[in-house]
């Protein structure tokens, strides 16, 4: 059943198995099908292959399109394979001619490129959601107070707006990662046959265009070759899994001593032994799977490192990093924002613990220089003050330990009672970026603003992609009822 032209006998059953990819190939059936059609047309309107031969072929097409990848016989080396065989058996000698003018070098790096182009929009997808979700949290807790951390031990007050922020902008730059990656996957291969391209008066573009690409890789060599596309896609994937992994360790810590967060059932479990526990195991695995994704990124990028031009099958390895990659990030993206827009904030127990450790110290520091003290020595001065534990010191110490440094300063019980007040700290906090009220308005406006824009920048790319493959669809369409007129 697999193609051996001028190999004699059938391959060893156990070496078949392990150079198979039939068990992972279900990911680019449907790829594969409508690359046949594309690419069948196209020798239909070049002339390649006569419009009879066409109709037969795109009408028996569409019938394993129907029939299913779980019904094709699975002992092939691949699914390219099977399909053609099944198109051989339904169409007889027309079958044959299918592919004329093509490989399986460019037929399969057009088929990834055309499943990383689809993970890729449904991914910019889910994370616009996650976007407006944790926008929508940080208006609804804008003026929340927690502590902020440095080396995971209480630094300074903050807001968890501001915080939650933080979080939506590091997953803002994933989302330009993957915009910026698709505009590298979109182009099409198809035409450059084995690697030296072909004889046959094939039209390329016109290709490029029935499938939605932006282009063609231009060099034959380098399209069926490169496969830099498809490691940009697992590292893209790999950052967001990073970003995700780095907010699910927050919410662990958050939820256990901390007393933060109050995780939703639907994404908590209990324990098998402890009735009382709730345990943050989605949030847990998903910090896992960013670990396994760094290891497919760097699989990938042993695969290919040393790879010799043009095409090895070493690449059919790779093929499965991808699908697993991006499927698990896109089921990771979607619990994300499931789970981020059901969390509840304990706000008084935030509240309560941002003062802790003389964590408005540098606001102290920060009133001494305002006296005149320079800041090296201002600090000095509060560091010196912070070993008592004596956190509610009063203007006289101050002024005495200033005086201990050979400075002689004025300050009043209402100037260091401010100064220590975390609600107040934050307003003091007016820098660009900073935690004042104003800042965090105005980051929340223009960012939902991004998120507008860049919505309507998705909606362009799918709707480009679903034009053409509509009118692909409406050609097939034609196709198929002139073959169903002929036979009746």
């Amino acid at each position: 059943m697999v193609v051996r032209s001028r190999l004699e006998g059938e391959m060893d059953e156990d070496a078949l198995r392990l150079t198979s990819s039939m068990d992972f190939d279900e990911h680019i059936f449907h790829y594969d099908i409508i690359v046949d059609y594309a690419h069948v047309i196209m020798l239909g309107k070049q002339g390649i292959l006569s419009s009879e031969s066409v109709r037969k072929i795109i009408a028996s097409l569409r019938e394993i399109e129907q029939y299913g990848f779980e019904n094709l016989e699975k002992n092939f080396d691949d699914v390219h394979e099977a399909i053609e065989a099944k198109l051989i058996e339904i169409a007889g000698e027309d079958g044959k001619r299918m592919h004329t003018a093509r490989s399986r070098n460019d037929e399969v790096a057009t088929c990834l490129r055309l499943f990383s182009r689809d993970r890729i929009l449904d991914i910019l997808a889910e994370t616009l959601n996650l976007r407006s979700v944790l926008l929508k949290k940080a208006s609804e807790y804008r003026n929340a107070v927690m502590p902020g951390f440095t080396h995971l031990q209480y630094a300074q007050p903050t807001k968890l707006s501001h915080h939650i922020i933080a979080w939506h902008d590091m997953v803002w730059r994933d989302f330009q990662r993957f915009v910026n990656a698709y505009r590298r996957v979109n182009l099409s291969p198809l035409g450059s046959s084995a690697f030296s391209g072909t004889s046959f008066p094939v039209d390329r573009e016109f290709v490029s265009n029935l499938l939605g690409f932006d282009g063609i890789v231009e060099n034959s060599m380098d399209a069926v070759s490169s496969r830099d596309f498809l490691i940009e896609c697992v590292f893209a994937c790999s950052s967001l899994m990073l970003s995700f992994s780095r907010i699910c360790e927050e919410i662990i810590l958050w939820a256990s001593e901390f007393g933060f967060v109050e995780l939703p059932d639907e994404y908590a479990s209990s324990s098998s032994i402890m009735p009382q526990k709730k345990n943050p195991d989605v949030a847990e695995i998903i910090r896992a799977k960013a670990g396994r994704i760094i290891g497919m990124l760097t699989s990938a990028m042993a695969i290919y490192k040393a790879m010799p031009f043009a095409y090895n099958r070493d690449f059919q390895e790779m093929n499965r990093i991808l699908f697993d990659a991006m499927n698990e990030t896109l089921l990771s993206c979607r619990v994300m924002w499931g789970m981020l827009g059901r969390l509840k904030f304990n706000e008084d127990i935030m509240r309560e613990k941002a003062e802790k450790g003389f964590s408005t110290a540098t606001d102290l520091a920060n009133l001494l220089v305002e006296k005149g003290v320079p800041f090296r020595t201002a600090h000095r001065i509060v560091g010196e003050l912070a070993k008592s534990e004596n956190y509610m010191v009063s203007a006289g110490e101050i002024m005495e330990m200033c005086r201990k440094h050979g400075i002689v300063v004025g300050i009043t019980e209402e100037e260091v009672k401010d100064a220590l007040i975390a609600g107040l700290s934050l307003e003091r906090k007016n820098s660009t970026g900073g935690t004042s009220d104003e800042n965090i308005r105005r980051m929340i406006e223009s960012r939902t603003i991004a998120i507008k824009d860049d919505e309507n920048i998705l909606t362009e790319m799918k709707g480009k992609v679903s034009k053409s493959l509509s009118n692909l669809y409406e050609m097939v369409s034609g196709y198929e009822s002139q073959e169903s007129k002929d036979n009746g």
